[in-house]
């Protein structure tokens, strides 16, 4: 096979081979590199925030691509529209969330949680005035004790059934976790963090597998080389022999 191999007809095979198998790998280096830039970018982008308006949905849950969504909110908080959900801890610290219906200009009314207070912090449960604009992130509805009654103004879980029954309105499905808000109200509930953040986006599967196909186009040009190479070096082994 060797010395097949150096002859000039096989010699300028190989060379075409060598070419042809560069090509194909730099090839499937750029779809590779194409992949990983498509799900930076689509990452990136999910991870901008939108209006709420934009995010919430019509039915009993959120849209999949909704749920830990960043999104920004414009209004005025309802001062008639304000839930503590108790035994919530921060840390180790025992107290409570304060969630606070903010009124959108549609009439929306979006319930956003405002941050956690210690059992002793009734300042921070001063709801601020004037139009406000929020940032957060997009949660669904909780599920344990959902159902559970509404005393007062003290609710179990932040589901739309328990806000509807505490603030005798409708409200949409899910709530927001506020990060920042403008302007800056003190003293403030301290934030609460998300407890679902932006899902991660689609593979790109189709750039994926064109990667794969160029380098497994590569590999056969080289298997292919060789196998020929063999084929011919037996029959000229076998030609000697007669």
């Amino acid at each position: 096979m060797l010395r097949l191999a150096v002859t000039p007809r096989w010699l300028a095979l190989a060379v075409l081979v060598v070419a042809v198998m560069v090509a194909t790998s730099l090839l499937g280096s750029w779809q590779w590199t194409r992949t990983q830039n498509i799900l930076a970018a689509e990452r990136a982008a999910a991870s901008l925030p939108i209006p709420v308006e934009e995010a919430l949905g019509s039915g009993d849950r959120l849209p999949p691509d909704s749920v830990g969504r960043p999104v920004t909110a414009v209004g005025e908080y309802d001062p008639e529209r304000q839930v503590i959900v108790a035994n919530r801890s921060l840390g180790d610290v025992p107290g409570s969330w304060v969630v606070t219906g903010l009124r959108l200009t549609d009439g929306t009314l979006v319930p956003i949680l405002r941050g956690w207070i210690a059992p002793d912090d009734s300042a921070s449960l001063e709801i601020p005035r004037g139009i406000v604009s929020v940032e957060g992130v997009l949660q669904p509805d909780e599920i344990f004790y959902a159902d559970a009654p509404v005393t007062g103004e003290t609710v179990a879980a932040i589901s739309r059934a328990s806000l509807e029954q505490a603030w005798n309105e409708s409200v949409p499905t899910g709530y927001v976790v506020l990060a920042s808000q403008s302007p800056v109200i003190e003293p403030a509930p301290a934030p609460v963090p998300a407890s679902i953040n932006t899902g991660d986006v689609p593979f790109p599967l189709q750039n994926f597998f064109y990667a794969f196909q160029w380098w497994i186009f590569a590999a056969f040009g080289l298997f292919l080389y060789l196998r020929w190479l063999r084929i011919e070096a037996r029959r000229s082994m076998e030609g000697s022999v007669d």
